[in-house]
């Protein structure tokens, strides 16, 4: 056992007589990504995936990661006694779990940073085993975890990358902003009135959320990256909504133009530091019976369920709300996928000619070029990435969430692939495109071409398909997959995400893919959702192929059998054409591949210079 954290764990689960200790890559928000430097799992393994979770045994330590992470756990965990399991369900992941525990014993986690929906459940699930917080020692070990300053390799520090006066913004200071009212629909006044009419129906006065994606969506409020590599958007907040006022946990200082703007809507101001203090079961000084208050557990974690109670819980009635843009949101998507569209054809063929001539070029600098490029194209619009962009070389490009670093990428050659998955944070909307790009100079293997083209299929039919209003994403996984498996190949991912506006790049509930946990998906696609379409093929070892294109639900025409809804897709860049065999091109695609290079080339050609312009003609030409 390498690491000093574990050995401490490991002696002190002994000493303290507990069966075993549980850590997710989590924070109190339960927000996806959490930063390395708050990673406990990454501190305690290696591995820098942003979905897992480590099981510390008394004599076992297991990481649990999903298939898209399997290949970098086995690259990036170097102790050999870190069992990798892949599990792809939180139910098989749960049963390995108490199979180990030989269901009885004592479990340790964190309150703070698991859900309560999932640890109520599993609680109930298995009453011979004891589910306990973890211990003082435990959380004063855990609190060394995440404060130690151990290297961490965070590409660039910088300074802050958005000079805030350079943004056509009315409301802003040095930490947040609100956003462009151009791009709101609705105020939060609206909005909170909505959310409270539903809260009063339900027989509660207060509604409770750490959700950052609901604060951010009640309040309009975004906070300003610190660095060029800082893809945080959304503050970490917590927040208590009544009707005579609502309460805003914030980590940062206010400034005197945001806090007018909150106190207009009913929101008061608090320190993040007070939250926990507000909400405890010693002290109620904000609302003295704490029965009046109600929280989604699926969005909320366990420390608040055993503060309030399961007598709680109630389902978020913003769920599907928040997924459903409106009119000045759907503008916004559209202006700044065009933006991004050309940012990313520049930075696609300047790399392509960078390894061309032979200079040396590597996975970090290609990062660096296409993160250069958005910033550079979107000029006052652009904030941040929406993650960290991933730039994969040859077999990394089999790696789902592989991210070059300045001290860890490939050279690359002309011999092989490059994928490129990335997104942007613009004052309009957010965006996530991925393309996989030759770099060969001689003949493509046909295996490539053959694989290329597939995945091009896959995409191009769910983007074209037509269906009845009433559908999921579960039902509608096959029209994606139905060519690959044809060919007995599948992909281990989603097919597509619900995408947030200037908010989480993977929000719910609306997804493509197949069902959670064999449980059927109720979430039917809406009007006015956003959604990526990203299928792939991953050889491990040797190279990996993904195309995504972001879809927007919207209405086709009404019949005898109601109303049909189609796609329309916003990402605007060119597929490789060089990729394409087109003997493998369904037929049925081509109408809809030869509209949208079209469409393409009539957005984005105007901005680009001669040459590039010349290359898009070439990638966009008519099938």
């Amino acid at each position: 056992m390498k690491n000093e954290y574990l050995k401490k764990i490991c002696d002190l689960l002994k000493r303290q007589k507990i069966d075993a200790y549980y850590l997710s890559i989590s924070n109190d928000h339960l927000y996806e990504f959490t930063s390395l430097d708050k990673d406990a799992v990454y501190k305690l393994t290696g591995f820098t995936g942003d979905t897992g979770s480590i099981l510390i045994l008394k004599d076992a330590i297991v990481l649990y990661v999903d298939g898209r992470f399997t290949t970098q756990a086995k690259t990036e965990v170097k102790d050999k006694d870190i069992k990798i399991v892949e599990v792809n369900r939180e139910k098989k992941k749960f049963l390995d779990i108490v199979e180990r525990l030989n269901y009885k014993g004592t479990f340790a986690f964190n309150y703070k940073i698991e859900s309560a929906n999932k640890f109520t459940k599993l609680i109930s699930s298995y009453p011979d085993i004891k589910f306990v917080n973890q211990s003082k020692e435990l959380e004063k070990i855990y609190n060394e975890i995440i404060s130690d300053n151990v290297a961490i390799d965070n590409n660039i520090v910088d300074k802050l990358s958005c000079n805030q006066k350079k943004f056509n913004l009315k409301i802003f200071d040095e930490n947040y902003f609100i956003l462009d009212s151009r791009y709101v629909t609705e105020t939060s006044k609206k909005k909170i009135s909505y959310l409270l009419s539903c809260v009063f129906e339900n027989g509660y006065k207060y509604y409770l959320t750490s959700s950052l994606e609901e604060i951010a969506y009640l309040t309009n409020l975004r906070q300003f990256p610190k660095s060029s590599f800082d893809d945080k958007i959304l503050a970490d907040a917590f927040l208590l909504v009544g009707k005579k006022k609502s309460n805003l946990y914030l980590k940062h200082t206010v400034g005197k133009s945001i806090r007018n703007h909150l106190t207009k809507n009913n929101i008061v101001v608090y320190g993040y530091d007070e939250f926990y203090k507000h909400f405890s079961k010693k002290k109620k000084t904000i609302v003295k019976d704490f029965s009046e208050i109600c929280f989604d557990p699926s969005l909320n974690n366990y420390y608040l369920c055993n503060i309030l109670g399961k007598k709680s819980f109630i389902t978020s009635p913003l769920k599907v709300k928040i997924s459903i843009k409106g009119n000045k949101e759907i503008i916004g998507f559209r202006k700044c996928n065009v933006t991004d569209g050309i940012a990313i054809t520049k930075a696609i063929y300047d790399i392509k000619e960078r390894v061309s001539n032979g200079e040396s070029i590597n996975e970090f600098d290609a990062k660096c070029i296409v993160d250069d490029y958005r910033r550079k194209i979107g000029k006052g619009n652009y904030l941040t990435q929406s993650f960290d962009t991933i730039v994969a070389y040859k077999e990394n490009s089999a790696i789902c969430h592989y991210t070059p670093t300045r001290d860890k990428n490939k050279r690359l050659k002309s011999n092989s692939l490059l994928l490129i998955d990335s997104g942007g944070q613009y004052l309009s909307g957010t965006t996530d495109i991925t393309r996989t790009i030759s770099l060969y100079k001689n003949t493509i293997p046909k295996a490539i071409k053959w694989h290329y083209t597939l995945v091009l299929n896959s995409m191009m039919k769910l983007a074209s398909v037509k269906f009845p209003y009433g559908l999921t994403g579960t039902e509608l996984d096959i029209v994606a997959r139905q060519n690959l498996y044809s060919e007995h190949i599948d992909f281990n991912h989603g097919t597509g995400h619900g995408i947030g506006y200037i908010s989480n790049v993977h929000e719910g509930p609306n997804r493509i893919g197949p069902g959670f946990d064999n449980s059927i998906d109720t979430n039917v696609l809406e009007i006015g959702q956003v959604c990526s379409d990203e299928p792939g093929v991953y050889f491990e070892g040797k190279y990996g192929i993904r195309i995504e294109n972001d879809l927007l639900t919207i209405y086709d025409k009404n019949t005898v059998y109601g109303d049909f809804l189609k796609f329309e897709t916003l990402t605007l860049c060119p597929f490789d054409r060089d990729l394409i065999d087109e003997k493998y091109l369904d037929r049925d695609i081509i109408p809809t591949l030869n509209k949208y290079n079209e469409l393409v080339y009539k957005k984005i050609s105007k901005k680009l210079n001669a040459k590039e312009k010349k290359l898009l003609k070439y990638d966009t030409k008519k099938f």
